[in-house]
């Protein structure tokens, strides 16, 4: 649960100070990659103690945390919507890397 309340003020924090719907769309993306970037770690190293305590506190993905904490249709809707986002994103990377040629 902790996670969940780490990744909501995050997502607050950038929609306050950006106010774009871009900025929140790489804001979620941002946190997924960090999160999946945290499971890699912790897969692979084999971390043990307080860190290793830590790390498995933290969900693998958003996709994780939105399994963990909904069940149902709402967990579909929720589910298709990361889908989404992450099309989007898709769509402004590769929009970012066609404008950069």
């Amino acid at each position: 649960m902790e996670a969940v309340i780490i990744i909501l003020i995050i997502l607050i924090l950038v929609l306050l100070f950006k106010r774009t719907f871009s900025s929140a769309i790489y804001a979620i993306a941002i946190v997924d990659i960090f999160l999946r970037l945290v499971d890699f770690l912790r897969s692979h190293l084999g971390l043990t103690g307080e860190i290793g305590n830590f790390f498995n506190r933290i969900p693998g993905s958003l996709e994780a945390v939105i399994r963990h904490s909904t069940s149902g249709v709402f967990m579909e809707i929720l589910l298709w919507a990361i889908f989404i986002v992450y099309v989007i994103f898709l769509y402004y990377v590769i929009s970012y890397f066609i404008k950069k040629r």
